[in-house]
């Protein structure tokens, strides 16, 4: 690899974390601007980072360019940090960056959403990508042979000595990932809910060489790893589960289920192979690309009515209505009243197979660790006498996050129904 003997340097105007710089007189800077420029990774400007939320949070405009870099960014400081105590952590400094600037190259449009409607996984393509036919996988390969091997194992998230520790920076319930993405969605949706005070829990990383993991200082992250996962649970209760959010994915799914169902013959040629994608990723198909083919959709004269239709509602935010059933009611009663509106949807012209139906979204804010795990997720404290314990046997208030299961279960049904539906008897009492 050649370089310029003058100094140079590239900066990103990162509006979380200021300035991130790149030395590229540095090869491992130089290699990672090289990732930054392929058009696999600037395909990412095209990827909104939180699905459909824009459509709920006019300001969730942010992509996942920014937010990769961001990540990257994060896996850097907390490289810098352990390195003082853990010099071997340099050795593979590049591999844990790169790891963390390429780990969300996968995704499809809309993000998480569209891996719900086509049911593949981002982390697949990604490898998939990174391995193929890519500038990426030509830059990896050129930077050292066994470099992209490597990556793939950090990702993969080993639960092995050295590669759980590398693999812990990149995919754990506390890494540069979380780190980045709940600042800067709370950021940019408006909210406070995913400030975590990431300076302190980075500052509180360490590496136990006898457990061979990363674990967290007692006295100086406690706290702030408590907040952070607090945090967490707020953002997917008050935002990523937001009823709107789950109201828009059930109108996009609705839309590809109409498009797989009459599988029209005027469709576009990328739209279909990407609805028919196996195990090979689309990378022309990105937000942009989806909304386009949507808004042509709805604007075909020619066009099946009820797909048209449904495109027009998604392209101009028509969009449907929600109700969240409470925590307490039973499968067998939200199926019992399903099956009791359908004859109401039909009746106002609305076919219930498109117009009415369930949309669920589920998390869990902490897992404990179990022997059985072959992840290398969960948090571990290091208390002062030196003995390392799991999160949760630590704290109290951690314990009940764990056994929380974040369940939303909404009826989502287009509003032309909505007084119907309001005014059954008996309805009132299952929702929110």
């Amino acid at each position: 690899m050649t370089l310029k003997a003058s100094y140079r340097q590239r900066t990103f105007l990162d509006p979380i974390h200021g300035p991130i710089k790149f030395n590229l007189n540095d090869p491992i800077d130089y290699l990672l601007t090289q990732i930054i420029d392929t058009k696999e990774f600037q395909r990412l400007r095209r990827i909104r980072q939180m699905g459909l939320g824009w459509f709920t949070f006019h300001g969730a405009e942010h992509t996942r360019f920014g937010h990769s870099i961001g990540a990257m960014f994060i896996a850097k400081k907390i490289i810098a940090h352990l390195s003082d105590n853990f010099e071997e952590i340099n050795k593979y400094k590049a591999r844990i960056l790169v790891s963390a600037l390429i780990h969300d190259i996968g995704h499809g449009p809309f993000s998480h959403t569209s891996e719900k409607l086509l049911s593949f996984n981002h982390e697949d393509w990604t490898r998939k990508i990174i391995q193929g036919d890519s500038k990426v996988h030509k830059f990896l390969i050129e930077f050292d042979k066994n470099f992209l091997s490597d990556v793939i194992e950090i990702m993969s998230g080993k639960e092995t000595g050295l590669s759980r520790i590398l693999s812990q920076i990149i995919s754990s319930y506390v890494d540069c990932d979380r780190l980045d993405y709940l600042h800067r969605d709370s950021y940019y949706v408006g909210v406070p809910y995913g400030l975590t005070g990431s300076e302190r829990i980075i500052a509180s990383f360490e590496v136990d060489k006898e457990s061979k993991r990363l674990v967290i200082n007692e006295n100086i992250g406690l706290d702030a790893v408590i907040h952070y996962l607090h945090a967490r649970y707020s953002m997917y209760q008050q935002v990523y589960q937001h009823k709107k959010n789950l109201a828009c994915d059930f109108l996009l799914r609705k839309i590809i289920e109409r498009l797989k169902e009459i599988n029209p013959k005027t469709i576009n040629t990328v739209l279909y192979d990407w609805l028919n994608a196996d195990d090979k990723p689309v990378l022309r198909m990105d937000d942009f690309y989806l909304m386009s083919c949507i808004q042509d959709i709805s604007e075909d004269p020619t066009g099946e009515k009820v797909l048209k239709d449904l495109s027009n509602r998604f392209t101009v935010r028509n969009l449907f209505k929600s109700l969240e059933f409470r925590q307490e009611v039973i499968t067998d009663k939200i199926t019992e009243v399903l099956e009791k509106l359908k004859p109401v949807s039909k009746n106002k012209g609305f076919d219930p197979n498109f117009y009415l139906g369930i949309e669920q979204s589920a998390s869990t804010p902490y897992e404990p660790y179990q022997v059985t795990d072959k992840t290398s997720k969960t948090i571990f404290i290091k208390q002062n006498n030196g003995i390392v314990r799991e999160l949760s046997e630590v704290s109290g208030l951690v314990k009940a996050l764990s056994q929380e299961n974040i369940v939303k279960t909404c009826l989502v049904f287009a509003p032309e129904l909505e007084d119907e539906i309001t005014n059954t008897k008996g309805f009132q009492e299952l929702f929110k």
